[in-house]
């Protein structure tokens, strides 16, 4: 992001709550002093991140396993000269059939920047916003966090999103724009 500019919203796959043992690790922790929303896709449908899913299989095939690289500098090296590359010349079905650059010019986009003294936080910041999307399956629960909420039975194999409000420590649940549930959700770590 010292690059490209820090993004309003960042959708993730929920491997980083698992990875962490239902956890809230650096990655958030990052998000939420930065003042970035963060999303967590539903479990197993990778296509909701298709834009970045897209972008990891060409970096992966067409710049990672392609060539040799001698040390880390070669690599950081390479791979920036694959970036310029990719900004100017591949197209994206999500962009209207435009290059990342051809999109950013059109959108007079200015990156914000985190300050040069930025760390990333040891403890999870007080304030933000992390929204979990979730199908309803036929128990009813709805896990956030490795905590259960029983949920009405007109909400099963329906999709809901679980806000969770840091400062007001707030799991709201929204269905189709309306809000179905609020529950008290204390967080810690």
């Amino acid at each position: 992001w010292r690059r490209l500019g820090i993004p309003r919203r960042l959708k993730l796959d929920n491997w980083l709550i698992a990875s962490t043992g239902g956890h809230l690790g650096p990655t958030v922790r990052l998000c939420l002093a930065l003042g970035v929303t963060v999303v967590f896709i539903p479990f197993a449908e990778p296509w909701r991140n298709g834009t970045v899913e897209q972008y990891n299989d060409t970096f992966d095939k067409r710049f990672f396993r392609s060539e040799r690289f001698r040390d880390l500098g070669h690599l950081m090296r390479r791979m920036a000269a694959f970036e310029r590359f990719h900004g100017a010349h591949h197209r994206y079905a999500a962009l209207k059939g435009a290059t990342p650059d051809e999109a950013a010019r059109r959108a007079s986009f200015r990156p914000r920047l985190p300050d040069p003294a930025f760390e990333v936080p040891e403890r999870l910041p007080r304030r933000g916003r992390i929204e979990f999307i979730r199908l309803v399956r036929s128990d009813r629960l709805l896990r956030v966090l490795r905590r259960e909420i029983e949920l009405d039975e007109a909400f099963v194999h329906e999709y809901v999103t679980a806000t969770l409000d840091l400062a007001r420590q707030e799991l709201t649940v929204h269905h189709r724009g309306r809000r179905i549930a609020v529950r008290r959700f204390r967080i810690t770590g």
